[in-house]
């Protein structure tokens, strides 16, 4: 047959059913590139929002630091004074002594949503803060703390935990911060940041 007859003729049913699975084959491509894509941008996103909380707390207990300056305990001066919302917890003074991985109580017990946003809830730390940010703004986040006496009276190392569920975990299993969600990393994912923590030396105890 002729180049002019073959073009006359068109497309076998066969040819036409080729093209179109390697059209498909290529869309399910993209899409499945363009879902990863967005799934990625959102985990980034998630671990930067993560990370501000984490460094947040942080900095709340390095203030708190500022005012511990004798070896008083929970006395004026003391790493334990009952005015402190982290370094109270931090145990009695011996090397390794430790808190143990606790819950940040940004909401009180019982609550039946304690996940919160980027900034977390002290009030009594970050009312100027809070107040830029709503606090309904992505509240997925739930945050735990750890303080190890590294020299007893003189150094404590601080830790910050931030936890989160994966996209396609069952919606509400964690909205209490169950402390389980350390132990499935299959359900969340985590960022820990620690800092170090000393008694203020420059004020006279």
């Amino acid at each position: 047959m002729s180049l002019r007859g073959r073009r006359l003729r068109g497309f076998t049913l066969v040819e036409l059913m080729a093209v179109m699975a390697v059209s498909l084959i290529g869309f399910l491509a993209i899409l499945y590139l363009q879902q990863g894509v967005i799934r990625g941008s959102a985990n980034s996103w998630n671990m930067v929002q993560a990370t501000h909380l984490a460094r947040h707390v942080l900095e709340t207990i390095r203030l708190e630091g500022t005012q511990w300056y004798n070896d008083t305990g929970m006395g004026q001066g003391g790493a334990q004074q009952n005015q402190f919302t982290y370094l109270r917890h931090v145990g009695p003074a011996m090397v390794g002594g430790n808190s143990g991985w606790r819950n940040i109580d940004f909401f009180p017990a019982g609550t039946p949503f304690q996940m919160v946003d980027q900034l977390g809830r002290q009030v009594a730390y970050d009312p100027g803060a809070l107040q830029e940010i709503r606090p309904d703004r992505n509240p997925r986040y739930c945050a735990r703390f750890r303080l190890t006496w590294l020299i007893p009276n003189q150094l404590i190392r601080a830790e910050v935990r931030v936890l989160w569920p994966r996209d396609d975990t069952r919606a509400g299993r964690y909205d209490q911060c169950d402390m389980t969600m350390d132990t499935r990393p299959a359900d969340a994912f985590s960022i820990t940041i620690p800092t170090t923590v000393m008694k203020n030396v420059f004020v006279a105890p």
